[in-house]
């Protein structure tokens, strides 16, 4: 922005003609500096009222401003503080286009696991900007943008980026803003508090205080921004020209009606956007913007002078807002005759005399003049409730909202509110398969989530564990061999410990007098589950296989030697074809899952199947997840037929299976298919598999196999 040395009194200009509010024109002031048709003083611009900081003030030094009325001289793009950079500029010119896709529709307006994935996003961003204050961060539902300063919630406005990413940076932008108030803002609260308990403040008042105090916060915080961390302010360049450079004119066309909210949408538009205020606008409240900018000039010098120039302003335009109700006409006879013209429409042909009409006339009289002496300085300012509602949107235009209109387009659903939240709690992740492991290019995405079990599905875990009890006892029984420790001993040996056994054979001058101890142990071992989790997998299929899972589960659990994972797998997602050629996994227990013992009591079938990128998928997270990398790895593989699933079904699927198999086999893996039901095509899959048409058959096929393949 280019900055100039031309003063604030050059840049409103000197007019011959000034403005009067009373009645609403431009005039020719008398020689008395009064109007000349209402004869109200007009040079209230230059008044010292209220404090010595105002006298103080209206007769200060004018100071030097932009080309554009920028007291402060901000130098970045869209009134903003700090240099522009290029640290990170994606395509578009956007600084979020590495976790975002912009310009992109996506197929479906609630995305919750998009969302879910862009509030991480915002979240980082704000653990940057200050680590050592802690937050919480949300998307409205109810309300806009807005912190919660005593417990650190930060809640912004989700709806921009509902339907795309088109608008990420301005949501980043409010995020960051959000958590500056978190850091900066307290002592800006207790201020306020104190000068309203202090002063009495009513309701109106407190509202022109707080908006005020507000616009002055909002440009100090975000200076404070380009000192700790400068790149951000891009972000919040982004969310200034959104809010300002495509609202702030509509914003200002419709206080035009209201003398004193245009005046303080003047005042708040100098201090956050002037390029808005026009040379109408200028020339109407010139000596204003004279005062408003000797009050800004050091404002934002540290947090005593924030606080200065906000006590300074309010107490201006309370003056202001006192001197424009006391010039206001009086309209109480014109209320009066109004209500005299009603009533004598409601009684008609009543037979009233003149003394009657005039004593009811006189009643009304008075009634009004009461109700006038009532009102407050803004209630006469504010008469209707069309002028309240404009002072409530000039006082929340501070605060980054969003123009009005319909509600709901201004928010998030309830409903995908509760998903995000969902997969908030799951832990939901994406991660990718390399697109040769996959059998199409478009087949690579893997979405993650743990189980979070429902009171029923715990239920049902019990009823299962129950139901499984004998089965689980002879399954541990059998495989309990497995991680035993054997410790051999050699003797006769030339080198080694002495052993006391053979000390006689010394005289014959014999060496084989030593012996050596070797220790045979099992390696740890990985045991995965895997499971088919879809549709076709439904009504009793499924259920063998989770009171399968819980029963291995409960039987290898004890063993300190093997870290055992479940896992359930669908594809293209859990609704009907709602995100085609992902693969999506469930964790149902891992080493990491102790908090959810029983979430094995949620598997379900769902849609569609694609096993080989499951198994490969599955192979990975074991590796991530394992403390012991060189351990033995056995995944067991229950499903009830052929892969289905979009682009992948029939042969083809079945060899990308197969080859999925061979390449974790050929890394160690040990894999054992457990059939149910059709139980298709599984010797041309899979080395080793069983099936088990028979519940009761469980421990003694499973550990037979187990055995067989991990050699105890």
């Amino acid at each position: 922005m280019d900055y100039t040395d031309t003063s604030i009194d050059s840049w409103t200009g000197e007019y011959s003609e000034e403005y009067c509010y009373s009645c609403q024109k431009f005039i020719e002031a008398d020689m008395d500096g009064k109007c000349p048709i209402c004869e109200e003083q007009l040079d209230f611009g230059t008044d010292a009222w209220g404090s010595g900081d105002t006298a103080k003030t209206a007769i200060s030094d004018a100071p030097s401003v932009s080309s554009t009325g920028d007291v402060w001289g901000r130098t970045g793009s869209g009134y903003t503080w700090g240099k522009q950079t290029t640290w990170n500029r994606w395509g578009g010119g956007s600084m979020s286009g590495m976790w975002g896709s912009y310009g992109v529709q996506t197929l479906h307006d609630d995305n919750a696991a998009r969302m879910l994935t862009h509030k991480r996003h915002l979240d980082s961003l704000c653990k940057v900007v200050d680590p050592h204050v802690s937050h919480s961060l949300n998307f409205a539902s109810t309300r806009t943008a807005y912190t919660n300063m005593a417990t650190g919630q930060i809640v912004i406005d989700g709806s921009l980026i509902k339907r795309n990413d088109d608008k990420l940076d301005i949501v980043s932008g409010l995020a960051i803003h959000e958590k500056l108030h978190l850091v900066h803002t307290q002592p800006l609260i207790r201020w306020e508090k104190e000068y309203t308990r202090d002063n009495a403040l009513d309701h109106w008042q407190s509202e022109l205080l707080h908006s005020i105090g507000n616009s002055v916060e909002d440009e100090y915080i975000e200076k404070q921004l380009a000192k700790d961390c400068a790149g951000f302010v891009q972000y919040i360049s982004k969310t200034k020209q959104h809010y300002f450079d495509e609202q702030m004119k509509d914003i200002l066309e419709k206080s035009e009606g209201n003398p004193y909210i245009d005046l303080m949408n003047t005042m708040l538009a100098f201090i956050r956007y002037p390029d808005k205020i026009d040379k109408g606008r200028k020339k109407r409240h010139a000596k204003h913007l004279q005062f408003f900018a000797r009050a800004l000039a050091k404002a934002l010098d540290d947090r005593a002078s924030v606080l200065k120039s906000i006590e300074t302003l309010f107490v201006y335009m309370k003056k202001v807002a006192e001197k424009m109700a006391k010039d206001m006409p009086d309209d109480s006879m014109e209320q009066v005759a109004k209500r005299m013209e009603e009533m004598r429409k409601t009684f008609g042909d009543t037979e009233l005399s003149d003394d009657d009409w005039k004593r009811i006339e006189d009643k009304l009289k008075k009634e009004e003049l009461t109700k006038m002496g009532r009102k407050s300085t803004f209630g006469k300012l504010l008469p209707t409730e069309l002028d309240r509602r404009k002072f409530g949107l000039t006082c929340g235009a501070t605060e980054y909202s969003p123009p009005e209109g319909d509600e709901q387009e201004r928010m998030i659903s309830r409903a995908l509110e509760d998903e995000i939240a969902r997969l908030e709690d799951s832990d939901y992740t994406e991660t990718k398969l390399g697109k040769s492991e996959c059998l199409t290019n478009r087949q690579t995405k893997i979405t993650w989530q743990k189980a979070v079990p429902k009171e029923h599905e715990i239920n049902q875990y019990r009823q299962d564990s129950k139901m499984m009890k004998g089965q689980t006892g002879l399954l541990k029984r059998k495989i309990q061999l497995y991680g035993n420790r054997d410790v051999l001993t050699i003797r006769n040996q030339k080198r080694g410990r002495i052993d006391k056994r053979n000390l006689h054979r010394i005289p014959m001058d014999r060496l084989d007098i030593f012996k050596n101890t070797i220790t045979k142990e099992d390696k740890p071992l990985d045991v995965c589950l895997l499971v088919d989790e879809s549709g076709s997998m439904g009504g009793g299929r499924i259920e063998r296989a989770r009171q399968t899972c819980i029963s291995i589960k409960e039987a290898l659990q004890e063993n300190s030697m093997l870290n055992l994972w479940v896992m359930g797998h669908t594809a293209d997602g859990e609704k009907w074809h709602s995100d085609p050629n992902t693969t999506n996994m469930t964790i149902y227990h891992s080493p990491k899952m102790k908090d959810r013992p029983m979430a094995c009591g949620a598997m379900r079938a769902k849609c569609e199947n694609r096993d080989g990128n499951a198994i490969l998928a599955a192979g990975g997270k074991v590796r991530e997840e394992t403390d012991a990398p060189m351990s033995n790895k056995l995944m067991i593989v229950f499903s009830d037929g052929s892969p289905a699933a979009i682009g992948y079904g029939g042969t083809r699927g079945i060899e990308h299976t197969a080859k999925a198999v061979k390449s974790l086999e050929a890394k160690g893996w040990s894999i054992i298919q457990v059939g149910f039901g059709g139980a298709h095509f599984q010797e041309r899959m899979f080395t080793n598999h069983i099936y088990i048409d028979d519940i009761n058959n469980i421990a003694g096929k499973v550990s037979k196999i187990i055995r067989k393949v991990i050699k105890v």
